[in-house]
């Protein structure tokens, strides 16, 4: 027996999205709406299986990719702003800031358990929801999983969650 860890990482070129966001900073500044072309890494830690590896990077990947899927194409708002407003209707997602105000059609926006739609926070819902999707394949096995969402070629929001 050896006292070795392993992981498993996957970053492959489609798991990329393009979105567009607006984050609140500095305690009242609100940027601008605009957009990223995001990039995302996954990466699990955990003992070998019988088949001697950590997971199937196919099932990985399959996971990570549903979630790029979810997100690519879309204006990306948090459900959890203190001062970033949304409210929908059967057509319309509205989103307010103080005096300003955006309005989007309901199927162009992802609305995300979140408080400001940083990177490391999207890298947070897609962690959460890639562990919820392979925990019922791999069961308990699995000690983290680690999701980086880089939004500027270089500028990475990491977020380490355990299985």
């Amino acid at each position: 027996m050896t006292d070795a860890t392993y992981r498993v990482e996957v970053a492959k070129q489609q798991f990329v999205f393009s979105a567009a966001h607006f984050i609140t900073f500095a305690g009242d500044i609100c940027e601008r709406i605009h957009g990223h072309n995001y990039g995302v890494r996954a990466m699990v830690e955990g003992p070998l299986d019988e088949n001697r590896y950590v997971v199937d990077f196919i099932a990985l990947r399959d996971a990570v990719l549903e979630q790029t899927k979810v997100l690519d194409h879309h204006v990306i708002l948090p459900e959890h702003h203190a001062e970033i407003k949304l409210t929908s209707d059967s057509k319309e997602t509205t989103a307010t800031f103080r005096d300003r105000r955006w309005v989007f059609p309901n199927e162009d926006c992802v609305i995300l358990p979140v408080v400001n739609t940083t990177a490391e926070e999207i890298a947070r819902v897609i962690a959460e929801r890639v562990r919820d999707r392979m925990r019922e394949r791999f069961g308990d096995a699995i000690t983290f999983l680690e999701i980086g969402v880089d939004e500027n070629e270089g500028q990475w929001g990491v977020c380490r969650i355990k299985w």
